[in-house]
């Protein structure tokens, strides 16, 4: 008796694994999402020559809102299809990371300006959250 697996033990062992993949699955969806948003800001003002914590026009202000806006989407949608069913959650945790790098970012550079993390934390992380509705499962 004391070798014997019950049908209950072996249940046990496959939804503990199936947790686990599932956490795996979110943060690894999580991780990737950001990954695109922060590489395609950093690659949006290296390439673009654009300072981000100087003054800018009008113009490169609403270029870069839309643009981050977009990415942050495309973040979310590529993050969330790790786990359809876990989307919204996986949405939050990109559109956390985004408004807290963009907090951390206005808190190093008091002397800065501020625009580009404006864009991130009231526009770019709500696009994210946005975004991973496209992914989630119907119910």
């Amino acid at each position: 008796m004391g070798n014997e697996v019950s049908f209950r033990d072996e249940a046990d062992t496959e939804a503990s694994g199936s947790k686990l993949k599932t956490i795996g699955l979110c943060i690894a969806g999580w991780i990737v999402g950001y990954l695109i948003s922060l590489t395609s800001s950093v690659l949006f003002f290296l390439v673009g020559r654009i300072p981000p914590d100087k003054p800018a026009s009008a113009m490169v202000m609403f270029v870069t809102a839309i643009y981050g806006i977009v990415f942050a989407v495309i973040a979310a949608v590529v993050g969330a299809s790790f786990s359809r069913r876990h989307a919204l959650g996986i949405g939050a945790a990109i559109a956390a990371t985004i408004a807290v790098a963009g907090f951390w970012a206005d808190s190093i550079t008091p002397n800065a300006e501020h625009w580009s993390e404006v864009i991130a934390i009231f526009l770019m992380a709500p696009a994210a959250q946005l975004g991973s509705l496209f992914r989630r499962l119907p119910y």
